[in-house]
């Protein structure tokens, strides 16, 4: 990839390393902005003093800014993110994210 992109830069457009540098930067790094994906949710943990409530809100804010987000994706990271023995969801049937949310 790397070096089809150098082979098709115009000649005499790299003068020095420095410039050759700023070029690949820009288009292999510098330009690209990374969205969330439904992994970030998995880093999503209640915190050892937070309430449920709060961690439900920091939950359902990061599950926003996710696009295409499953739904049951979401409800499993959600799962993962709970301290042990704080909600036992299972327990009260609860199975999509939206459910849990209610």
């Amino acid at each position: 990839m790397a070096l089809n992109w150098f082979t098709e830069l115009s000649s005499g457009v790299v003068t020095n390393f420095s410039m050759l540098e700023s070029l690949f930067n820009q288009h292999f790094v510098a330009a690209r902005k990374f969205g969330k994906t439904s992994i970030h949710l998995m880093a999503c943990k209640q915190g050892e003093h937070e309430g449920l409530r709060e961690y439900i809100r920091r939950f359902n804010a990061e599950s926003l800014e996710i696009p295409n987000l499953e739904d049951s994706v979401a409800f499993a990271a959600l799962m993962f993110g709970l301290k042990p023995n704080k909600f036992n969801i299972l327990n009260a049937k609860v199975t999509l994210f939206y459910e849990a949310m209610a």
